[in-house]
């Protein structure tokens, strides 16, 4: 944050990066971070079969994941069912490289659990058959720390002569849940055409905090500390509704499908924003004199708003004797620069006189975008018994990630900017009213231009008083099981 700078320098300067002693760049991780598979839409599959398919599935007429994938589907289910799906145990790891410089990486490694689906169908009096689902969109953990100490030339000579011993250390905390409430409900507009349209509520909940601190003392017999601290937290929640639109056009061996989901509409939220700086004998560039001074603020119960964009999607299947290829292809559309949660004009800057016109409305606010991506799943099922039918799926999961948000002078909270594959590989057993899949999932990400603020890797102190952005490495890998089971209760009339 820049709250100690000239007002008319501050959002420049906010652009570029933040100054340590004046020759020295703090890492701000909410400049380096996009916003949740905190920026991918296919982070998580759903369904017994979809789940192993990739979600290649919009003209699937057996699972009622369809509530979830196309509703035209649940016009043709012919079942009353539920189904629990596919609790996912993953091993997680995410690595950001030099994330403070020379072998100061960000690691995260982590095992989760995730309920990914629990649906069910019922039958009715009339032509509609109704479906509902609970899953689980996004579910996305990060804990990391990045410590670097050694000797640097942080502060001009005419103060502290020749290298400075640096400590710093930065670490993040980053949690990411949307969960999904499906309500759907689909007809035959012919023997061959279904329709139909599902409801979607979901839940987002957010919880990010953000540490940084770095000091150092001068090379003079009466020294003195030099130091920075900075603190950031965000925890807020979003409730958001859509539709999704579906058509399921079904011929002997092969079908078609085609869905359409609105961009979400907002209903409720609330949020919690803070921040805290503080800066000891900081040498400001222009200056020969060293500020000591703090900003803090923290607000609560603030509105909240969060934004899932059009989605359209076509899907075909084509039958090969005791196999099935299916294909699934959807368009993301992109969601503008906005603010998630905006912050109330408080005073930030203590002593006033060094920010008197700086307040929390210019800096705590909350932004995030979305570019425009678009999605492609291949599964495939071959029937190798009777009652046994081996699947697969290769999918990507693109990373909506919008590098206008590095350029904000707001507080982002995400951490993922690289693109995704996941592979798929299982089977399904199924029984005289139950079916049980289990199966492997492999997925991994990674990218050579991830944007950072703030490395001491390869910068010299000149290039560190312009604030240069840095382009890094970073990776994601995750390895799991997925189980799932559906029971059948009773055909429908």
């Amino acid at each position: 944050m820049y709250f100690l700078l000239p007002a008319k320098s501050i959002k420049k300067l906010r652009a570029k990066s933040s100054y340590f002693i004046g020759l020295f760049i703090v890492l701000i991780i909410s400049t380096l971070t996009s916003q949740a598979q905190d920026t991918h839409h296919w982070s998580n599959q759903f369904g017994t079969r979809a789940a192993l398919l990739g979600g290649a599935v919009l003209t699937d007429t057996i699972d009622n994941a369809g509530v979830f994938y196309n509703p035209g589907n649940l016009a043709f289910l012919d079942t009353t069912s539920l189904s629990i799906n596919a609790n996912l145990y993953g091993l997680e790891n995410v690595k950001i490289e030099n994330a403070l410089g020379q072998r100061a990486d960000f690691k995260g490694i982590q095992f989760n659990t995730v309920p990914l689906l629990i649906s069910g169908s019922i039958q009715t009096n009339s032509n509609w058959n109704i479906s509902y689902g609970l899953l689980t969109p996004v579910s996305f953990n990060f804990n990391g720390v990045a410590r670097m100490d050694g000797f640097y030339d942080v502060v001009g000579d005419q103060v502290s002569p020749g290298l400075e011993e640096l400590v710093a250390e930065s670490d993040l905390i980053t949690k990411v849940n949307e969960t999904t409430l499906a309500l759907g409900v689909g007809k035959k507009l012919n023997s061959n055409l279904g329709f139909g349209v599902t409801l979607l509520n979901t839940l987002r909940s957010v919880n990010f905090s953000y540490r940084f601190s770095a000091k150092t003392l001068t090379n003079q017999t009466d020294y003195f500390l030099i130091s920075r601290t900075q603190n950031e937290f965000v925890n807020y929640f979003a409730v958001r509704t859509a539709l999704k639109l579906g058509l399921n056009y079904q011929k002997p061996g092969y079908g078609f499908g085609l869905t359409m989901t609105t961009p979400s509409l907002d209903l409720l939220g609330s949020g919690t924003v803070a921040e805290d700086l503080t800066l000891s004998n900081i040498f400001l560039p222009g200056s020969n004199e060293p500020l000591t001074a703090y900003a803090t603020d923290r607000q609560e119960k603030l509105k909240t708003t969060y934004k899932s964009p059009i989605e359209i999607a076509a899907g075909v299947h084509k039958n090969f004797n005791q196999s099935t290829l299916s294909l699934n292809i959807t368009y993301f559309g992109g969601v503008d620069l906005y603010r998630i949660i905006n912050a109330k004009p408080n005073a930030l800057v203590r002593p006033e006189s060094k920010g008197s016109n700086i307040n929390s409305d210019e800096f705590l606010n909350v932004v995030t975008a979305m570019k425009p991506v678009t999605n492609f799943a291949i599964g495939y099922e071959n029937k190798i018994k009777e009652n046994i039918t081996l699947m697969g799926s290769v999918r990507t999961d693109f990373s909506y990630f919008d590098p206008e948000t590095v350029n904000s002078t707001q507080i982002v909270t995400g951490i993922t900017q690289w693109d995704i594959f996941h592979l798929s590989l299982g089977t399904e057993i199924k029984k005289s009213r139950s079916s049980l899949t289990i199966g492997l999932v492999y997925s991994f990400g990674s990218t050579n231009d991830y944007l950072q603020r703030g490395s001491f890797n390869e910068v010299d102190a000149d290039e560190l008083l312009e604030g240069a952005l840095v382009i890094t490495k970073a990776g994601y890998t995750n390895i799991g099981l997925l189980v799932g089971y559906a029971f059948n209760f009773k055909k429908f009339n």
